[in-house]
């Protein structure tokens, strides 16, 4: 059987296909891991971050709670450590947004945050903070905040 150079090209060119599909395979795959990678990296950067800020709360623990109960009872510079802590945590909270945001972290690591920044914005002391530094925040931020504590205040309130 003699081959002709039109077969000899047609083969060549199902193995060229072949390669590509190939390729394009391992791209896919390598492309699915780096995302992966990078996902992994930014959770491990906010869980940090979430330490620093643990430790931070910790070590104004007896300021912390007091505000969290309270805030319009503490004095003016108690105040305003109050509202900086206050910030520490909704920094915290804000950099998993945009993370979020970005898809560097599912809506699962951004649906923890939430529920965990809501936990704190229950206690009127820390809603107070909120409210006196709620404009260093961006608008889509803060709408997010501000629409889920108007949902929780009127499933607390039904009458209202």
């Amino acid at each position: 059987m003699q081959v002709s150079w039109e077969q000899i090209t047609a083969l060549a060119s199902v193995i060229g296909v072949f390669g590509g599909l190939i390729s394009v395979g391992f791209l896919i795959y390598e492309v699915r891991r780096n995302a992966q990678a990078i996902e992994g990296a930014t959770v491990q950067s906010l869980m940090t971050l979430e330490a620093q800020v643990f430790s931070v709360l910790a070590e104004q623990a007896e300021l912390y709670v007091r505000g969290s109960a309270e805030a319009a009872q503490l004095t003016a510079v108690d105040r305003f450590k109050f509202q900086e802590l206050v910030a520490v945590v909704m920094s915290l909270t804000y950099s998993a947004y945009v993370q979020h945001q970005q898809r560097l972290i599912d809506d699962e690591v951004w649906e923890a945050y939430v529920n965990a920044m809501f936990l704190r914005l229950e206690k009127p002391g820390f809603r107070m903070g909120w409210r006196d530094i709620e404009t260093g925040y961006p608008k889509s931020f803060r709408d997010i905040i501000n629409n889920r504590l108007a949902v929780g205040a009127a499933a607390a309130n039904p009458k209202a």
